[in-house]
């Protein structure tokens, strides 16, 4: 009898304990799963605001609560506990309870909200698409701060209000830049979202050849499989293709933008040296992808072009600098005032300012592109204009009056002695042209520059082109 009722008592104590946290964690009112679920909009939304910080990140250091550092999530829920009497009671009796406890606190639990709340918008994208039934693929990669590759993978349609958007779907790590192995990514990201790929009415990419390339790049092997899906080339991207060409097609050009590198490098590597260095303007960093930062330095450079020069002369002459220094500004001040030097930061000074300007309409929101075919057609005028013997002439005026040096360096260089060939004759060698000084730079440098960047812009111009013309009547 006494068995009996300790058994009975225990029964019901067990199935009171079991029915309460069931009603707790699962039943019906306000419980814990409605206030997670209902705040998890809130909570993503807040987190997706604080994520614009890059030192902050949704799982932090640790998981306790209270703790400064420990994440976005948790930071959010605390913040709403405040005005949650539930939330803030659960926080008190659930926070921190360790390994084996269940509190739906731990970063488990917001990696899925994350997942759910990502497939619900991936889901809806896909059905909007499906809906417009035509639709367009945007693509790029980029190495992420792990320096993994990424690719991108964003739709662009129509939606029911009759407005073109765009919508980021997913990312893919690891896919190569191989055109075939990005070509089947495509394909595969298609079917898994049942997309049909004979509704791909356009494919936009930059203008690398993997890319672009009218035989083997991406948008080819796209189009044989969807014949009617038109390549647009990224218009930014393709201008700064053609600035780096120009940038690297002669030995003056390579040497400057060296110049400008070493010079930042010089002086921003020691505060000590950064100090003695009066400027107007701070000196800028070059960037290989930002033709913008480009123009920055240039323009920092010319702006400072006097007190640059004094500062490396001071250096230069100071006893009490290291001998690797005085040695270092020397070689920089020897560069410096080269006329070749002065006549390229004149020349490419302008020449950046007019590509920075561009780039930057060539980014707006409303650009279409007629204005793109427009813009390139124009500076294709201006770099021609540039090529004249006049507009040559106007930079070595220029240079003679900014450079000490008021002479080519080439003048200087000793005559080179050429093998005769079995089938030349001494009157054929004796009759060589040998260019120097103002003509062999402007033959060799100025023109070779000037080629590059019309070329580059006409062949990168074409794609456009293309869809001007099959596109005109609308």
């Amino acid at each position: 009898m006494f068995e009996s009722e300790i058994s009975l008592t225990y029964t019901k104590s067990y199935s009171f304990s079991t029915d309460h946290d069931n009603e707790y964690w699962t039943g019906k009112g306000r419980i814990l799963k409605n206030p997670i679920l209902a705040d998890a909009y809130v909570i993503g939304y807040l987190c997706a605001k604080f994520q614009t910080d890059p030192s902050n990140g949704l799982r932090g250091d640790n998981e306790n609560i209270g703790s400064l550092h420990n994440g976005n999530f948790l930071m959010c829920l605390e913040m709403i506990a405040e005005f949650d009497p539930f939330l803030a009671n659960h926080l008190s009796n659930y926070g921190n309870p360790g390994k084996g406890y269940t509190s739906y606190l731990s970063h488990s639990t917001y990696e899925q909200f994350i997942k759910l709340m990502a497939t619900k918008v991936q889901n809806q994208i896909v059905e909007e698409v499906i809906n417009a039934q035509y639709f367009s693929i945007v693509i790029d990669s980029t190495p992420d701060i792990a320096h993994v590759d990424q690719l991108s993978f964003i739709l662009r349609y129509v939606n029911n209000k009759g407005l073109p958007v765009e919508r980021f779907l997913c990312f893919l790590e690891n896919v190569g830049h191989k055109s075939q192995c990005m070509a089947d990514t495509v394909f595969s990201i298609l079917k898994k979202y049942n997309i049909d790929i004979a509704y791909l009415r356009g494919q936009s990419y930059d203008n690398a050849k993997n890319m672009s390339g009218i035989y083997s790049g991406l948008q080819a092997r796209i189009k044989e499989v969807s014949p009617l899906a038109d390549f647009v080339p990224c218009s930014a991207h393709s201008l700064n293709l053609a600035g780096s060409c120009a940038a690297s097609c002669c030995k003056e050009a390579n040497i400057f933008f060296n110049f400008i590198q070493s010079i930042y490098t010089f002086f921003s590597s020691s505060t000590h040296r950064w100090n003695l260095l009066k400027v107007k303007s701070t000196l800028k960093n070059l960037s290989e992808t930002r033709w913008s930062a480009r123009e920055d330095a240039c323009k920092a450079l010319n702006q400072n072009w006097d007190s640059v020069k004094q500062s490396l002369c001071d250096i230069s002459e100071n006893i009490n600098e290291k001998s690797i220094t005085q040695n270092e500004a020397r070689g920089l001040l020897r560069l410096m005032n080269r006329f070749e030097v002065t006549f390229m930061s004149l020349f490419w000074g302008d020449l950046l300012q007019r590509f920075n300007v561009v780039s930057k309409y060539l980014q707006s929101v409303n650009i279409d592109v007629c204005t793109v075919c427009d813009q390139y057609e124009a500076l294709i005028k201006y770099v021609v204009n540039l090529r004249s013997d006049e507009m040559f002439q106007h930079y070595e005026v220029l240079a003679m009056k900014k450079c000490s040096e008021n002479c080519y360096e080439t003048i200087y260089k000793r005559k080179k002695k050429r093998t005769k060939h079995h089938d030349e004759t001494a009157s054929i060698i004796k009759n060589e042209i040998n260019l120097t000084g103002s003509l062999e730079f402007k033959v060799n440098t100025y023109l070779v520059i000037c080629d590059s960047i019309i070329e580059e812009l006409t062949s990168r111009k074409l794609a456009s082109d293309n869809v001007i013309t099959k596109y005109s009547f609308f």
